[in-house]
């Protein structure tokens, strides 16, 4: 059972600035994210959101009383067929921006189309480096001293887009994939949002 807390949508409800939150997990940046606005610390509403598979952040976001959705990509389906499909429904709720927040599917052309320079993403390095998946390990395994976290655009390629802000972890003697993500994941929850304020300063709603 989830504690029920105040409604991130209110008093932001009529704020001109919607976002809508993609998720595929337990979703703590969205959790992150929704806290900030509950807080008045983001200047924005979250409308909704949406994960691509049953997630436990589903309940999470249902907590916040913000609208959650459970949006599977449907088996007969391609990548674009999909994304495709989710643009409509994005676009029915008039977002400034959609963030990805823990987000793990491939995003392709049709929702990039529809909403360009409008999708933001976080990745767990400083990119360029250690794009993909696992970029922890790929941090340990080069043997790097500092990894961090990237908040950046979304386009056609893969962590590619403009970067937006970045956070600086140290890798410390000893380190794990684990012990070092879990130290990445904290600056994530602590710069997502700030990166979200700055871009929506930037850009009219």
């Amino acid at each position: 059972m989830f504690k029920r807390l105040k409604s991130v949508l209110s008093p932001q409800s009529s704020a001109a600035v919607r976002i809508v939150i993609l998720i595929s997990s337990k979703g703590s940046n969205m959790r992150a994210i929704l806290t900030k606005i509950r807080e008045g610390k983001l200047n924005a509403s979250c409308t909704l959101v949406l994960s691509d598979r049953e997630a436990k952040g589903l309940e999470v976001a249902k907590a916040f009383g913000v609208k959650a959705e459970l949006f599977p990509k449907r088996k007969e389906e391609t990548r674009e067929q999909f994304d495709t499909r989710l643009a409509t429904r994005l676009k029915a709720e008039k977002p400034t921006l959609v963030v990805c927040a823990g987000y793990l599917k491939i995003i392709t052309q049709p929702l990039l189309a529809a909403f360009p320079q409008r999708i933001l993403n976080i990745h767990p390095s400083l990119l360029p480096a250690f794009p993909g998946l696992k970029a922890q390990k790929q941090a340990l395994d080069y043997g790097v001293k500092y990894t961090g976290c990237t908040i950046h655009i979304v386009d056609s390629g893969v962590d590619t887009g403009k970067i937006l802000a970045q956070a600086v972890v140290p890798v410390k003697k000893g380190d794990t994939e684990e012990t070092l993500s879990r130290r990445i994941l904290k600056a994530e929850h602590d710069t997502y949002w700030r990166a979200i304020a700055n871009y929506l300063r930037s850009i009219k709603p």
